[in-house]
C-alpha cells in the first residue's frame, strides 16, 4: 500500500481522519479492488494486534551462561564457536526487531490504549473528570487519561485546545501534557491552545497560578491571571505577554469582546472563534478601530455589524472564506 494510503488508512481506524482525507481514503478504494483487500488487511491487523509490553532482558547474564556451556562443550577440530554465535546473533536481533515492532504498532495504532480518551468532533464538548475538575475541549481536540486518576500527580494529555478549571489539591498537582509543552497546577482555571499543526503552544491564565514548561528545553514561565504565554516549537523559546480582554476562551464562554482593536486583530480572533478565513483585501482596513461585545452570536451577525460600524462590504466565497473590503478608516 502506498504509504498516503497507509497513513490516511491509519487515519480513519484511529477516528482521526477529516472529511477530506475520508474522501481521499475513499477514492482511492474505488480505483482497485486490491486496494480494497489492502485496506481490509490493515484493519484486520488493527483488530488482532494487541499491546505488547516491553521485555527487559538480562543480556549480559545470558551470554554467560551461553559463554559457560561453549567454553565446556569438548574440542572438536573445527570448533562450531562463531557459527553458533552467529546464530545466536540472528535469532536475537529477529527477537529484538519483532517486539519493536510491535510496540511500535502499539504507539502507532493505540497512542492512549488503556486510557479514558475524550473527543470533541467538529464540537465543543463539556467533561468531568475523576476529581470533579471541569474541561471544556474545542473543537478537533482530544484529551486522555488513567480511568483511575490515582497517581502522585493528576495526569491528562491533550491535543487541541482544552480550558481546564481545576480542583484544588496541594497534594496531588494536576499536569497537562501536551507534544511540545505542559502545564503544571494546584487549582486554577486556565486555557491551553495546542494543535499538533500549529507553530505555537499558547497557554492563559484565567485565575491562580500556571507553571508553564517547554518538554524539549529548559524554557519555563510562571504565570498569574491576565497573562499568557507562547512556546515556538522550532526555537523552545517561551514569550510572555499581557492580554486585555478574555478573547483567548471566548469559544468556551461564547462571548467575544473588543475594545477600541484593529480590525487585523479584530479578524484574527474571528477567525480562531468560528473557525473560517477572513481576508482584508484593503491595508487601510487593518488599522480600523472597533468596540463591541457579542453573546453567542452567528458569523453573520458580527459582520453586519462590522459593515455598519466601520463602513466596509464583506463577500462569502466558500462555507469557510470572506473577504472584507472597504476604503478603511482615516
Amino acid at each position: 500500500m502506498d504509504s498516503k494510503y497507509w497513513d490516511l488508512a491509519a487515519k480513519q481506524l484511529q477516528g482521526k481522519a477529516s472529511p477530506v482525507e475520508q474522501e481521499a481514503l475513499r477514492q482511492w478504494l474505488a480505483q482497485d479492488p486490491t486496494h480494497a483487500e489492502q485496506f481490509q488487511a490493515q484493519q484486520r491487523l488493527w483488530d488482532l494486534t494487541p499491546p505488547v509490553a516491553l521485555i527487559e532482558v538480562d543480556t549480559a547474564f545470558a551470554w554467560q551462561k551461553v559463554k559457560g556451556r561453549l567454553q565446556t562443550a569438548p574440542e572438536k577440530p573445527e570448533p562450531k564457536v562463531i557459527p553458533m554465535y552467529r546464530t545466536l546473533l540472528r535469532v536475537a536481533a529477529s527477537v529484538v526487531l519483532l517486539i519493536g515492532l510491535t510496540w511500535m504498532i502499539k504507539l502507532y495504532f493505540f497512542p492512549y490504549y488503556g486510557m479514558q480518551v475524550v473527543r470533541s468532533g467538529n464540537g465543543t464538548l463539556a467533561a468531568m473528570l475523576p476529581d470533579s475538575s471541569q474541561v471544556w475541549l474545542n473543537r478537533n481536540s482530544l484529551l486522555a487519561y488513567d480511568p483511575d486518576f490515582d497517581g502522585d500527580e493528576r495526569v491528562v494529555d491533550l491535543e487541541g485546545e482544552a480550558f481546564f478549571e481545576v480542583q484544588r489539591n496541594p497534594l496531588r498537582p494536576f499536569l497537562v501534557q501536551a507534544e511540545a509543552a505542559d502545564a503544571r497546577v494546584l487549582g486554577t482555571s486556565f486555557n491551553f491552545r495546542a494543535y499538533p499543526a500549529e507553530e505555537t503552544v499558547i497557554l492563559t491564565v484565567a485565575t491562580g497560578k500556571v507553571a508553564f514548561r517547554a518538554t524539549e528545553a529548559n524554557a519555563e514561565a510562571i504565570l498569574t491571571p491576565g497573562f499568557a504565554a507562547a512556546l515556538n516549537r522550532q526555537s523552545n523559546e517561551i514569550t510572555q505577554y499581557a492580554i486585555t480582554n478574555q478573547n483567548a476562551w471566548a469559544w468556551q464562554s461564547g462571548r467575544l469582546r473588543f475594545e477600541g482593536q484593529p480590525l487585523a486583530e479584530v479578524v484574527q480572533e474571528l477567525e480562531r472563534y468560528y473557525g473560517v478565513g477572513l481576508q482584508l483585501q484593503s491595508e487601510a482596513l487593518a488599522n480600523c478601530r472597533f468596540t463591541g461585545s457579542f453573546a453567542g452570536a452567528a458569523l453573520e451577525e458580527v459582520l453586519q455589524v462590522l459593515q455598519v460600524t466601520l463602513q466596509l462590504e464583506y463577500r462569502k466565497q466558500n462555507n469557510n472564506t470572506y473577504t472584507l473590503s472597504g476604503e478603511g478608516c482615516q
